[in-house]
């Protein structure tokens, strides 16, 4: 007996790579004995291995097995292909939007490399006649190398997203084409066999894996610094395009990767050591063609607000007299299962099969803050305000992207996006806000003297470096400023460096000379950080990595 299954979509497990489909029916059975029960419409992208059926019954039932089958129709629906032609020509917009933008990259590392070029022969010959200082020289390599990052980022993660689009743009045409020319099966049918001991009512759960889905973490982060209070709202982008929608079903969201696993050895690798073969030299040029790997991790940026500030900033609404309350996103619950969370969206939820990300709230947190400011100068200049929060919501904040706003006296500013990685539950959540001109940061070279040496000193050099880095808080409160620099670390034998004075002495000191500043300035107040070196060297050396 052949009996057809109505079982819509009751569940939904998104994981980052794939989707885990339930859904669930009931059939009766009109007679005793073996019978094929038949769920159509299932995807074409569904995994065929994934399918899995179980069933319940009062009458005594048994599963036989669960197969796969193609499902044909007369015509593709009309409205399948308008939808799939939508798509493509959107797709198509966005890949020749992301070649125009490798293009202007392009174009940007090539200016790049000239301009470095030309400066540094314009330096080389400043120096010589004394119009240019080795402080010149290190702005100018800090914002080539920061810039040439900086577009190598942009310029692999825009390659990325193109070859996604590329993927998802020719998976599009393939379908369509098969549903225009009746080629290959429009949809797969489950056909579960069940022997039934009587007549009566069998409830099945059919659950299968759909390969085109996915989820992204996101979050707002919006610091209000009079109050010393981080409000972090947790967002889900999630993007579907399986070929089904999913309308007002309940979703979980899964932070396990089912594709992932792996089998370990029963004995670790051998550990194998040669001779050192030393690399041929790269080719000239060669440097601004290389980038950090794939899936590195990398300092978090700032950027500045522009067209994006302007277009998330509200129009202010009339006073209607009634007082107002912040809405927030609605909350997930959130459970282990196993080495992974799963965050389960309360009510249900509406992803059409589109492609394109749609936003569901998991929640928002409240938490007091330590605001302090950074100063790097070696690496950046500018005192950059640091919001530390630590992880009280309850659960690990898987890493994404995160919008940051400042909450001030005239309202919301848009700071900038940077990323988190993985934060535990209890671990410091550090912010970067921007850059604050009202506390100033000057480093400079104030001392350089170089004794050559001569055979009576044993033919050493000994060159005195001395640095000042000034800071001044021109706020109307007290700040705390960490002052993060470093001494010059010897990496051969017969050079040896020595720090004569520091003053005052570093709060913190590591093994490679990186020195920490933990500096309290009143308002208006005005403080010096001042160290020298010696470094001793045979006359015959060159040294390089002196300023």
């Amino acid at each position: 007996m052949r009996v057809d299954l109505d079982a819509p979509i009751r569940e939904v497990t998104v994981y980052t790579d794939q989707a885990l489909v339930i859904r669930r029916g009931s059939v009766t059975l009109t007679e005793a004995g073996e019978s094929a029960i038949m769920l159509g419409g299932l995807p074409q992208r569904l995994t065929k291995e994934s399918l899995r059926a179980s069933a319940r019954a009062a009458i005594g039932a048994r599963l036989l097995g669960v197969d796969v089958s193609a499902e044909f129709h007369a015509a593709a629906p009309e409205e399948q292909l308008a939808r799939l032609r939508g798509e493509i020509t959107a797709l198509e917009r966005e890949v020749a939007a992301l070649g125009q933008r490798l293009a202007l990259i392009k174009r940007q590392r090539g200016w790049l490399d000239t301009l470095g070029e030309q400066s540094a022969r314009s330096l080389a010959f400043g120096m010589t006649r004394g119009s240019a200082q080795p402080d010149d020289a290190t702005r100018i390599f800090s914002f080539t190398r920061d810039e040439s990052e900086r577009l190598n980022t942009l310029w692999l993660d825009t390659r990325r997203e193109r070859t996604e689009k590329r993927e998802t743009l020719a998976a599009r045409r393939r379908e369509y084409d098969a549903l225009a020319k009746g080629a290959g099966a429009d949809r797969l049918r489950a056909v579960i066999r069940v022997a039934a001991d009587a007549p009566g009512e069998v409830s099945l759960e059919v659950t299968y894996l759909v390969p085109a889905a996915r989820w992204t973490p996101r979050y707002d982060a919006r610091v209000d610094t009079q109050a010393s209070r981080l409000r972090l709202a947790q967002q889900a982008l999630i993007s579907q395009w399986t070929g089904e929608d999913w309308v007002s079903v309940p979703l979980s969201l899964s932070t396990a990767r089912p594709s992932a696993a792996v089998t370990l050895p029963d004995d670790a690798p051998a550990w194998f050591i040669d001779q050192f073969r030393p690399l041929p030299p790269p080719q000239p040029r060669a440097y601004a063609a290389m980038a950090a790997p794939t899936g590195s991790l990398r300092a978090a940026r700032i950027m500045g607000a522009g067209a994006e500030a302007l277009a998330l900033k509200e129009t202010p609404e009339e006073d209607t007299g009634e007082p107002e309350s912040e809405v927030g996103f609605a909350e997930a619950s959130v459970e282990r299962a196993g080495a992974a969370q799963v965050f389960r969206v309360s009510g249900g939820a509406d992803i059409p099969s589109d492609g394109q990300p749609h936003t569901v709230g998991l929640g928002d947190v409240d938490l007091p803050v330590t605001l302090e400011y950074v100063a790097a100068p070696v690496v950046a200049a500018g005192a950059h305000l640091r919001a530390t929060a630590t992880n009280t919501a309850g659960h690990t904040l898987p890493a994404g992207a995160l919008h940051a706003f400042h909450i001030g006296p005239g309202g919301e500013e848009y700071v900038g996006e940077t990323r988190i990685e993985s934060v535990a539950e209890g671990a410091p959540l550090k912010l970067y806000l921007g850059v604050d001109d009202s506390v100033t940061v000057k480093r400079e070279l104030v001392e350089r003297d170089t004794d050559k040496g001569n055979l009576l000193q044993g033919g050493v050099r000994r060159t005195t470096l001395g640095y000042r880095v000034t800071i001044a808080n021109r706020t109307q409160a007290q700040q705390r400023v960490l002052l993060l620099d470093r001494l010059p670390v010897s990496r051969h034998e017969r050079i040896k460096v020595k720090a004569l004075e520091m003053r005052p002495q570093p709060s913190a000191q590591t093994s490679l000379e990186q020195l920490t500043w933990a500096l309290t300035l009143a308002p208006g107040e005005e403080r010096k950080v001042e160290w020298r070196v010696l470094i001793e060297s045979p006359a015959d050396t060159e040294v390089s990595g002196l300023p």
